[in-house]
């Protein structure tokens, strides 16, 4: 178990922090005080392992062990500052937890990783043009958000729709990701700085500007990318959506994946597709290391059928273009169906 010590003013928020980490949080024991005073005596007179301070800048300043990693309370989460680590305290608890895990696995090497234990990695593929293969991986990683669990989403479509997805306010900018990737910059602060969490408590990237810009990616740079989120991350569950087709990256983002899910339309089209590639010399003999599912969507039929793993039902809302999590809300069978497909790529 990991021991933290929180410092920080706010009375209120360090009884009902506290009280929510006990519940909910059994990997790390927090010590929490509200004075720096209260704090600093702790840290006198205590002979325990101490592996990380959330504090004031006063107190980190009067921080001697060198073993201990600092992060300091602030109003936003920043990873990349040369001075210390600073920790959002005005958000959900659950966020705030998501963000010490986050700084402790930047800060302390070994002290706490994910390190790939249930971080399941989902690519949502298709030969088929309008699978639905993108609405399918944002409700998935909606669904697992809804169900408590840290999902990402990320699309890797030169050209992106993302208006029925999610609506959300970028602060940052892939700019930053990029030149990291490019250059020699340590990549895991970059990537947690340009994390963020939409409305529907999905953490998603912003898109890139230009198409130029993400096909210039190489297997080396994005092998490096799925790997900072797995292992530095808090994340279980990463939804990559892949484009239409078998371009290079398709093959390289495939081979890293813990789960390939194929996505057709559930008519003559989408299972004429589907039969090829079943029977196609050249994609069974790609190097694909994880499970492969098969997905029917829009699917009006329940019938279970040798040979796929899923069917989805046809929703007339998405058809009309509603957004994904409203129509989770209000369509019981879609929310089910996709909460039933989390737990076979569990």
């Amino acid at each position: 178990m990991i021991r933290m010590l929180l410092q920080c003013e706010d009375a209120y928020f360090v009884n009902a922090f506290s009280n929510y980490a006990s519940l909910n949080c059994p990997t790390i024991e927090f010590v929490c005080f509200t004075t720096v005073d209260r704090a600093r005596e702790y840290l006198a007179g205590s002979s325990l392992r101490l592996d990380a301070v959330l504090g004031s800048q006063e107190l980190l300043d009067q921080v001697n062990r060198p073993k201990t990693a600092r992060f300091l309370v602030s109003d936003q989460t920043v990873y990349s500052d040369e001075e210390a680590i600073r920790i959002n305290i005005y958000q959900s608890g659950t966020a705030i937890i998501s963000d010490i895990k986050s700084a402790l696995a930047l800060s302390g090497g070994d002290m706490f990783r994910t390190g790939g234990r249930n971080v399941h990695v989902v690519a949502g593929y298709s030969v088929q043009g309008g699978s639905g293969k993108s609405v399918l991986s944002y409700a998935l990683a909606a669904a697992a958000a809804r169900a408590g669990k840290q999902a990402l989403y990320i699309s890797l479509d030169p050209f992106p729709a993302l208006g029925q997805l999610y609506e959300h306010n970028f602060s940052s900018s892939i700019d930053d990701l990029l030149f990291a990737l490019k250059g020699s910059r340590d990549l895991a602060p970059v990537v947690l700085d340009t994390l963020e969490r939409n409305m529907d408590q999905v953490m998603v990237l912003p898109p890139f500007h230009f198409a130029g810009d993400l096909l210039s990616l190489t297997q080396e740079e994005l092998e490096r990318l799925i790997r900072v989120l797995v292992e530095k991350t808090d994340l279980e569950y990463i939804f990559i959506d892949l484009p239409t087709g078998l371009q290079p990256m398709n093959l390289w983002v495939l081979e890293q994946c813990t789960t390939v899910m194929q996505v057709y339309t559930d008519d003559m089209a989408g299972r004429e597709r589907m039969l090829r590639v079943d029977q196609d010399v050249y994609f069974k003999n790609l190097p694909i290391h994880g499970q492969i599912l098969t997905v029917l969507n829009q699917s009006r039929q329940k019938t279970p059928e040798d040979g796929i793993d899923m069917k989805i039902p046809r929703s007339e809302s998405l058809q009309q273009g509603r957004r994904v999590a409203d129509v989770q809300e209000r369509n019981p069978a879609f929310l089910k169906s996709c909460t039933d497909l989390l737990q076979v790529l569990a």
